[in-house]
């Protein structure tokens, strides 16, 4: 499993906006926002190549998401 911490860049003020539609999403974690555009998560899924599509599909797909930067990247091994 790859783990990721990420921040999530959204359009200034839609914060509350984006978390509301991300909650529940499968492997991701929300853990903190600036309280304007920033918010801080954790996000794992089986390999880094289905991580990399689920954030590309995110930005694509949610007009008030500007981008997702990683902060670190690991692997969970059992």
């Amino acid at each position: 499993m790859i783990i990721t911490g990420i921040i999530i860049q959204t359009l200034p003020g839609q914060q509350v906006e984006v978390v509301s539609r991300l909650f529940g999403v499968p492997g991701l974690e929300m853990h903190g926002g600036n309280g304007d555009d920033r918010i801080a998560a954790v996000w794992s899924a089986e390999t880094a190549q289905s991580l990399g599509e689920i954030v590309e599909s995110l930005v694509a797909l949610d007009e008030d998401v500007i981008g997702v930067y990683p902060t670190f990247v690991g692997e969970v091994t059992d």
